[in-house]
C-alpha cells in the first residue's frame, strides 16, 4: 500500500464487518460500506464502489501476511458477484476447531467431500442430512440430524454452502476458500478452467470467457464458432 494512503477506521470497520458475516454480495458490502462511511469518514465525501475496491485492495495489502484475503468471486448458481471473507490456508476447516465439535467439523468434511465428487456438485437436501450416519465413530454417537439442520443453516449463512430448489450447493464462500483442498484431494473429479486454471464446479467461468471472446471467436476447447449467449 503506498505510503501516503492511510489505513482509516473505515479500513478496519469493514474488514471486521467482512469477517463477521463472511460472505457479502456486491451490494450488501457496498451499502455497508456507505453505513460505515456514514460513521467512520470525516470527510464527508459521498462514497462510490470505485472507493470500495480501493478499501479492499488496500486492506488485502494488510492481512495478506496473515493468510487472508477478500476476494471478488463471480457465483454461477445464482448469477450474482459476492465479496468473501477467506483464509488461504491449506486447511482451512482445521481453523474451525475452537468453534466446531470434532463430530460437527467431521460433518462438514463429509459434505464438502459429497459435493466435490458428485456428478453436478450438488447434493439432495435429505442426502446432506444422511450423511450424519458417516460421523459415527468409536464410543460417539452420530450426529443427529436437527444439529446437522442447523449447522446448515448456519454454514449457509456463511456462504459456504447454498440450499435452492431443495438442493445443497458448495456456496461462494467454498469455492474460493477450499479451492486449493478440493482439487488437491479430489483431482481426478474436478475441472479446471481451460483459461484461468481455476477448479469450476458450476459450468465455465463466464467472466473468463467474456474476456476471452473480446480478443477471440472460436471456443477455446473444441475451436468452433463460440455461440452460446453468456
Amino acid at each position: 500500500m503506498s505510503e501516503n494512503v492511510s489505513y482509516t477506521n473505515v479500513h478496519r470497520a469493514f474488514l471486521q464487518a467482512c469477517s463477521n458475516h463472511g460472505t457479502l454480495s456486491t451490494s450488501q458490502a457496498f451499502n455497508m460500506y456507505v453505513a460505515i462511511c456514514a460513521q467512520h469518514d470525516d470527510s464527508h465525501s459521498i462514497p462510490s464502489e470505485a472507493d470500495l475496491a480501493s478499501v479492499i485492495e488496500a486492506i488485502n495489502e494488510r492481512i495478506y501476511r496473515f493468510d487472508q484475503k477478500i476476494a471478488l468471486v463471480h457465483y454461477d448458481p445464482t448469477d450474482m458477484d459476492f465479496y468473501v471473507f477467506v483464509s488461504l490456508q491449506e486447511s482451512p476447516i482445521d481453523l474451525q476447531q475452537n468453534v466446531f465439535t470434532a463430530p460437527e467439523l467431521h460433518f462438514f468434511r463429509v459434505l464438502l467431500r459429497e459435493l466435490a465428487l458428485s456428478e453436478d456438485h450438488t447434493l439432495a437436501l435429505i442426502a446432506c442430512l444422511n450423511l450424519t450416519n458417516d460421523t459415527a465413530s468409536e464410543g460417539m454417537k452420530p450426529l443427529a440430524k436437527t444439529r446437522a439442520e442447523q449447522l446448515l443453516q448456519e454454514w449457509e449463512q456463511l456462504g459456504y454452502f447454498l440450499t435452492l430448489d431443495d438442493k445443497c450447493y458448495l456456496g461462494p464462500k467454498a469455492v474460493v476458500e477450499f479451492e486449493k483442498y478440493i482439487s488437491r484431494n479430489y483431482a481426478d473429479v474436478v475441472t479446471r478452467c481451460c483459461l484461468c486454471n481455476v477448479t469450476i464446479f458450476y459450468i465455465l467461468h463466464k467472466d473468463c470467457m467474456k474476456k476471452y471472446l473480446r480478443r477471440l471467436t472460436n471456443c477455446p476447447a473444441c475451436k468452433t464458432l463460440w455461440s452460446v449467449p453468456l
